[in-house]
């Protein structure tokens, strides 16, 4: 059918900026996830026990065994599975940090058999032949959206999702702040999880299509650049890549639980909202005490492009009288 000329206009956007234009478009990057188990018949996929819980359900759901495996303080394997030919193993790039380990340590190792899961690294570029899913909607404010790179081709594709009603906390937080419309934004997240296997929606495709990634990227690296000079001193985190890097977050790692929720409390108190990686990981009786010591003492601070170093100064200097540090 051919597009109709003219009528009233649409929203203003860009075209022909999406990072990954190759990429096979989901409704999530847990359906991302669900295509490319189900594509290539695997049958065991070994995941890290930090990790939210949606991407371990999401594989049992589709009928793949789920072996768990542990990490170092560092986030890198302590132990390297052999894997079978209908084997693979999910690695996290946590926070766009562990990029360098990914490509020189585990790509060499495991390749194909590899899934790279950068929900939390939307700059780090896929390896050639190692399947990818990238997670939009950590980064940009976007209804819906997973990417699946080096995903087998031809790859079946879904029904296409759809995004009407799911605007509701995007349009509200451009005029208010984020508690206003969290209730909406949270029943968007339900809603998501609830549609199940779906390609992503024409609408997220236009939107994603039409941002400024570079400036996205310039943005990140410069606020946690501004935070590593601020904060690095009293942060138990010290693994860090050896260039500036745009990533998810300044993960602030304390020294203790009760240091975490004191900070959680007074950042609260000052309108910070931080999230938390992941509950279901510290309550999990089974967790090795490195994920669980991971998910209590992370605080996950903000560094994304809407704010600038005067924001990221305003930060610092909570982080510093609520330590007594300043």
């Amino acid at each position: 059918m051919a597009e109709a000329i003219g009528g009233y206009f649409e929203m203003e956007l860009q075209r022909g900026c999406n990072p990954y234009p190759t990429a096979h478009a989901f409704n999530s990057a847990r359906s991302a996830f669900k295509a490319l188990l189900l594509a290539c018949n695997v049958r065991r996929v070994f995941m890290p026990h930090y990790l939210c819980a949606v991407m371990p359900d999401a594989a049992k759901t589709v009928g793949v065994e789920v072996v768990r495996y542990s990490l170092s303080d560092t986030l890198e394997l302590l132990q390297y599975p052999e894997l079978d030919t209908d084997d693979r193993l999910l690695y996290v790039d946590y926070f766009g940090l562990k990029t360098a380990y990914i490509q020189n340590t585990l790509v060499p190792r495991y390749r194909a058999r590899l899934i790279v899961d950068n929900s939390q690294a939307l700059f780090s570029l896929p390896v050639n032949d190692v399947a990818t899913l990238y997670s939009p909607r950590k980064f940009v404010g976007v209804p819906d959206g997973g990417w699946l790179v080096n995903g087998p081709d031809p790859l079946s594709m879904p029904e296409q999702g759809t995004a009407e009603g799911r605007f509701q906390a995007l349009l509200g937080r451009l005029v208010d702040e984020p508690q206003t419309h969290y209730s909406a934004f949270l029943k968007i997240e339900e809603a998501l999880g609830l549609e199940g296997l779906k390609s992503m929606s024409k609408s997220t495709a236009r939107l994603l299509d039409s941002i400024d990634y570079e400036n996205i990227r310039t943005r990140r690296t410069e606020n946690l650049t501004h935070l590593r000079n601020t904060l690095d001193s009293v942060n138990s985190f010290d693994t860090w890549p050896a260039t500036p890097t745009p990533a998810l977050c300044y993960p602030l790692l304390t020294n203790s639980l009760s240091s975490t929720i004191a900070l959680r409390e007074e950042l609260l108190r000052q309108k910070v909202y931080v999230p938390g990686y992941w509950h279901e990981v510290a309550v999990d009786p089974t967790t090795p005490l490195v994920e669980k010591s991971w998910a209590e003492r992370l605080l996950p601070l903000p560094i994304d492009q809407r704010y600038g170093l005067n924001d990221m100064d305003r930060l610092a200097s909570i982080i510093h009288l609520a330590m007594g540090t300043s």
